[in-house]
């Protein structure tokens, strides 16, 4: 058709056209609306949990992996390990800002966090620990002194093993020559395979090396803190707190504690770890 002889209603735009198009966008909102809420809610955050490097990477996880499984249940959010090599870079991720959500740390950071770092004590880990300082069977220490100069394993600072071994050589000119393990099964097997004259491990471990003779034993600290950042708002950390004493509330809780050798989890509060932190006092970034 010529364009001079297209009937008049191809020129100019049809008021019955736009009185359908105006009926239908209302609808097509509507269909919109319903599509959206079809959808997925978008997953919260991930809450990340640091646990400070005292066992190897691997046997933490697989210790803890079960326990933030059920938290993320329990919450409804992904609870997420961030775990570390060794306390050299947890010690830097610490001193820096602590970038995590939760921590799962031994007294003396858990006390530091909550000094230094405005973060909340909301639940531990039953109990108390000691730490040994270990020589082999066969080649029997009885004192401390005689391991001055000699090659004592432990594992950097500010693990409780090293601080604790600063308390029992507080002369830095009457010391023993410190060999840095990455975990305290490094320290335990360093000792064993004679790389070091002596070590400094956690009490418990003692009797899992055969062949391990305890020289000393110091005065117990508090177990493991569970704390939070400042950044984590109320609610979640009151879930959180309520998530974490579940576990002796619950079948699923308490046999995961119990397969993973793991102690109750109790109320706990910043009190109950204030002056832990002095144990740091020397360290490097305290």
């Amino acid at each position: 058709m010529h364009a001079s002889t297209r009937p008049a209603y191809a020129s100019r735009p049809s008021t019955r056209r736009h009185g359908r198009a105006g009926r239908l966008l209302p609808l097509l909102a509507g269909v919109t609306a319903l599509l959206v809420a079809a959808l997925p809610a978008k997953a919260e955050e991930t809450l990340k949990m640091a646990i400070a490097p005292f066992l190897p990477e691997a046997e933490l996880s697989e210790a803890y992996a079960p326990v933030a499984e059920y938290l993320s249940r329990r919450l409804g959010e992904t609870v997420e390990l961030e775990l570390f090599p060794n306390y050299l870079s947890f010690w830097e991720a610490t001193r820096g800002g602590s970038d995590f959500d939760i921590a799962l740390d031994a007294a003396p950071v858990t006390d530091f966090r909550v000094q230094r770092q405005n973060w909340q004590v909301i639940a531990r880990f039953d109990g108390e620990v000691t730490q040994s300082l270990v020589t082999r069977e066969d080649d029997l220490i009885l004192s401390p002194k005689e391991l001055v100069n000699q090659r004592v394993a432990v594992q950097p600072s500010p693990s409780v093993g090293a601080l604790v071994l600063y308390q029992l050589f507080p002369n830095p000119v009457q010391q023993p020559t410190l060999i840095f393990e990455r975990t305290n099964r490094d320290v335990a097997t360093a000792v064993i395979e004679g790389k070091a004259r002596a070590g400094v491990i956690p009490t418990p471990l003692v009797g899992g090396y055969p062949g391990l003779y305890p020289v000393i034993t110091t005065d117990p600290l508090p177990f493991l803190g569970f704390s939070v950042s400042p950044e984590l708002n109320e609610r979640t950390r009151k879930a959180l707190q309520q998530a974490l004493l579940s576990f002796a509330e619950t079948e699923e809780g308490q046999r995961i504690l119990e397969e993973q050798q793991l102690t109750d989890i109790v109320p706990a509060n910043n009190r109950y770890y204030a002056g832990n932190a002095e144990l740091l006092v020397g360290t490097y970034g305290y």
